[in-house]
């Protein structure tokens, strides 16, 4: 009896580390991101494509925190660059998302447009102002 599991699940299991990342740059909290990353699986089941699976990611964080949720970072984790987190950390939820899922996940805007529900134009705009804001407000921080 042959019980390896299926190609799309294993598929599914390599993203766990990009999914542990998104919920700890979306949350800041090592204790959240591993409630957040259990509960993007149950909800993502057994063959979720990785659009899939971060749209259950999606669904999951909007459940827990809402649009407008600020977490503070924990004070405990090192993080190299803290003025880029605290700027993603007050971010809007999808706001944070689409950029983070561009530029730290490596999606495309397309696959991004289709896990947070806008249309391509959006994922764009948010994108260029998500890191116009991150680097507006570093900068400001150095200076």
């Amino acid at each position: 009896m042959n019980h390896q599991p299926g190609a799309s699940y294993l598929a599914m299991l390599e993203r766990i580390d990009d999914v542990y990342n998104l919920a700890y740059w979306m949350s800041g909290d090592e204790a959240t991101s591993g409630m957040l990353v259990s509960q993007t699986y149950l909800e993502g089941g057994n063959s979720a494509t990785s659009v899939e699976l971060f749209k259950a990611f999606r669904n999951v964080y909007l459940r827990s925190f809402g649009q407008e949720a600020t977490i503070e970072q924990d004070s405990s984790v090192v993080v190299d660059d803290k003025d880029v987190a605290r700027v993603l950390v007050t971010m809007a939820a999808d706001f944070k998302l689409t950029v983070l899922l561009a530029d730290i996940i490596g999606l495309s805007h397309a696959e991004i447009a289709q896990v947070i529900g806008q249309p391509l134009s959006t994922v764009r705009v948010w994108l260029h102002w998500g890191r116009k804001l991150i680097g507006q407000e570093v900068t400001e921080k150095v200076n």
